[in-house]
């Protein structure tokens, strides 16, 4: 599975460096379990995931066709 970051989201997990290592934990499960750790998103969103971290700090992310085709 080939894993991309935004430049945004690397910089969002620099501003909230006291929950870094919540953050990379969640990112692992996602990783490792992207369907079963995040939530489907709607309308404009559709094909889209997100998952929570903290109440202020929710990972969004795309999860695409192919690989779950694939079993990626």
């Amino acid at each position: 599975m080939d894993v991309k970051f935004e430049k945004a989201f690397l910089k969002a997990v620099k501003k909230h460096a006291g929950i870094k290592k919540q953050i990379e934990q969640k990112v692992l499960q996602i990783i490792n379990h992207p369907v079963e750790m995040g939530e489907p998103l709607k309308g404009n969103f559709r094909g889209f995931y997100s998952c929570t971290v903290k109440r202020n700090f929710i990972i969004i992310y795309l999860y695409c066709g192919i690989c779950r085709k694939k079993g990626e």
